[in-house]
């Protein structure tokens, strides 16, 4: 039996084009997910194909990097196949593990495959570094600051309640006492 697995990273993303590539090479059952591919333990979809193929059949994918993005998960996938006498094939890529040159193929591509994630990391790790050495801030902009908080207490001292000022400005009854309680500290201090 001829067994397809299509994936793509995000819900908003389309399986259709992998799916007619399946299905044209003679797929009679695919798996669909939409997850990414960076672990192969967290692809439910993943572990039930691999579980649900048998001796003889033929474990398809359109492209490597659509099966895995590690080296070392898709050695795991491809060791996990042969053991079950179940051949790998990338309908795109013209790799054929009952073949030695297919074997050396995936080989050859997963290497360069794992360097490009590799660099693309490497590319973003520099690129954050120097943005914050420019001054960039990431994440969320903070809702409360050092004026909101003096603001707060000012409420506090007048007699409104810590859910009320905090209802106020729009924040957690926790996150306003913690700003309260952190302020009032530094004051002692100073």
């Amino acid at each position: 039996m001829k067994v397809g697995y299509c994936r793509v990273s995000s819900t908003s993303q389309n399986l259709t084009a992998q799916i007619e590539l399946l299905q044209k090479a003679g797929c009679e059952r695919i798996f669909k997910e939409k997850m990414s591919g960076r672990q192969m333990d967290n692809r439910a979809m993943l572990q039930e194909a691999l579980e649900f193929v048998r001796d003889g059949d033929e474990f398809y994918v359109t492209r490597l990097d659509r099966c895995s993005r590690s080296v070392k998960d898709l050695h795991s996938i491809i060791d996990k196949l042969t053991e079950k006498s179940v051949a790998f094939k990338a309908t795109e890529q013209d790799i054929d593990t009952t073949t030695s040159a297919g074997r050396l193929m995936i080989g050859l591509l997963s290497i360069v495959n794992s360097f490009e994630v590799d660099i693309k990391s490497e590319r973003q790790a520099e690129g954050i570094a120097s943005a914050k050495k420019r001054g960039v801030q990431f994440g969320a902009k903070p809702k409360f600051n050092k004026d909101k908080t003096i603001q707060a207490i000012e409420l506090q001292n007048q007699g409104m309640t810590a859910q009320q000022i905090a209802d106020e400005f729009e924040i957690g009854r926790s996150t306003l006492l913690r700003y309260i309680s952190a302020y009032k500290k530094l004051q002692i201090a100073a």
